[in-house]
Parts: structure tokens; sequence; C-alpha cells
């Protein structure tokens, strides 16, 4: 489904959630909780078109969405907190508002209320693909790396769905037969373990996108990384920051400088010869 030029997507175990509401008889419940998602994601949409950054698709979770974007947001941290806060925000205003409507009319928002703040609470969790463990990667990227910050978000949602599926058990122990918690669990690692997969995708996608900025910009900061012959292409590029240009120091085992290289050499090698050639090759090559 294509709404203007944004694509949406239903996750499939989203249809399954909707189908176990309708079949409990939750129906008043299934539109609260719609209209709190569209909510939700709409923010999202709007705050990226105002800060020119076009979100091409939105795959809808009962949770929320995950959104894929072009280029600028991949490079900039700034713009993915900004984006994926924008979210949780836009419940906690239509809560506010919601108070202020069930003051002035005297009709009951309660229920409206409770979705509004779970959907905001649990989307600020520190996992993705929660607006959470979006902000906190894009926090974490801007000093340890898109791949190790990507791999703390993961950990986090592991965790984070440990304490959903021992929760739900728990309920249904109890004479609760809610399965929300556990059919969530279950997304969230899904979820994760696609992120894990694409680390290093994440990586080559923001060299590339990021040649693309420093042609837009003329200029760039500069960080240095001193490495030995014998390391591999991938755990190099695991170091690489955003918005900074690097240049690879070569040493050779009695740590004196050998050679130096571009980020963009070793994309170029990276692209070409995949990601598990080592720098020895690639001076091998450049002889």
């Amino acid at each position: 489904m294509k709404i203007d030029d944004l694509k949406l997507k239903i996750n499939p175990f989203t249809w399954v959630f909707i189908l176990l509401l309708i079949i409990t008889g939750f129906y008043i419940e299934l539109i609260n909780i719609i209209l709190t998602v569209a909510i939700h994601e709409i923010s999202h949409y709007y705050v990226a078109k105002k800060l020119n950054v076009n979100m091409i698709q939105v795959e809808i979770f009962p949770f929320g969405g995950a959104a894929i974007f072009e280029s600028e947001i991949f490079i900039r941290p700034d713009l993915e907190i900004v984006i994926a806060l924008a979210g949780p925000l836009s419940n906690l205003v239509f809560i506010m508002i919601l108070v202020i409507l069930s003051e002035v009319t005297s009709i009951s928002f309660d229920y409206l209320i409770k979705i509004n703040v779970l959907m905001c609470a649990f989307n600020l969790l520190p996992g993705v693909p929660l607006d959470g463990g979006r902000a906190l990667k894009a926090v974490l990227s801007s000093f340890i790396g898109i791949t190790r910050a990507n791999n703390v978000a993961v950990k986090f949602s592991y965790v984070i769905s440990f304490l959903l599926i021992y929760s739900g058990i728990l309920m249904i122990i109890n004479g609760n037969k809610n399965y929300v918690l556990i059919i969530t669990a279950v997304f969230l690692i899904i979820s994760a373990k696609k992120e894990r997969k694409l680390s290093a995708y994440f990586n080559l996608r923001d060299l590339a996108y990021k040649k693309e900025e420093f042609y837009k910009r003329g200029c760039m900061n500069v960080k240095q990384i001193a490495v030995l012959e014998n390391q591999k292409l991938i755990k190099i590029i695991n170091c690489f920051l955003p918005l900074k240009y690097h240049i690879i120091v070569v040493l050779d085992k009695n740590l004196r400088e050998k050679k130096r290289l571009t980020e963009t050499e070793l994309f170029d090698f990276a692209v070409s010869n995949g990601l598990y050639l080592s720098i020895g090759d690639i001076l091998n090559k450049l002889k």
C-alpha cells in the first residue's frame, strides 16, 4: 500500500495481533490502538518531512512502526534522534489534549490515555526497532561507531524481550490469558536479529552516503585510525564514526608507519572484494 510517496507495510504478526483482539472481543481497544499507532507514525513522518529526510517505507507493528529512510539520516545521528523521539512526544501531547478534553466535556478517555502512556513508555525503551533504541543507537554511534552502537541496542532488545516473556508467563500462570506481552517479545527478538545481521550493511551504507555529504559540505572533520596489516576490513570499518572522514594509518609489526589509506579506498575494496579482506592484501593489490 502506498500513501503519497510512502510505502505502508503491515507486518504479518500485526495481523495476528489484530485477529486475537477481534476473537477475544476487544473491538473498542483495537480502535484505540489503531488511533494511537496512527498518531505516533504520522508524527515520525511529519518531522522527517520537515527535516527534509525522505521516509521510503513504514512497517507497522502493534507497538508502532519501523521506518526506512533515505540518505541523510544514515550519517546524521542528530536527525535520527529528533525523528525517533517525535513519536513518543506526539503521544505525550495527545495525552495532555485528552486530559483537557475529559475535564472540559466530562467524557472519559481513560483507556485511550492508558494506551498512549503505554505506547510512549514502551517505545522509549532502549531496544531496536523501538524509538528509544534508535535514539540510543544514534547517540552511541558518535562515540563507538554504528556497528557497536547497534549491537548495544540489540542486546537491550534481548533483555527487554526476556522480561516481557517472563511477565507474560507469570500473567498466564495467574489466570490472565493475555498473550500480548509474549507476542510483542517475539516481534522484538525477530527485529533485533534482523538489525544485528544488517550491521555490516549499515556501515557500507554510511560510507556511501558520506561521500554525498562530503561533496555537499566541501569539508569534514578527520579521524585517524592506526591498524596492523593483519586486520580485516570489517573490523576497521566497524570503528568508523558518523560525520567523520577516516584516514587509516597502516603499521608494520614494529609499529612503524608503512602506508596511509583513506576510507574511500577501503570502501572501494569492500565493494569489490568483500569485508573480510585484510589490510595486507589491500597493500599487495596496490603495489
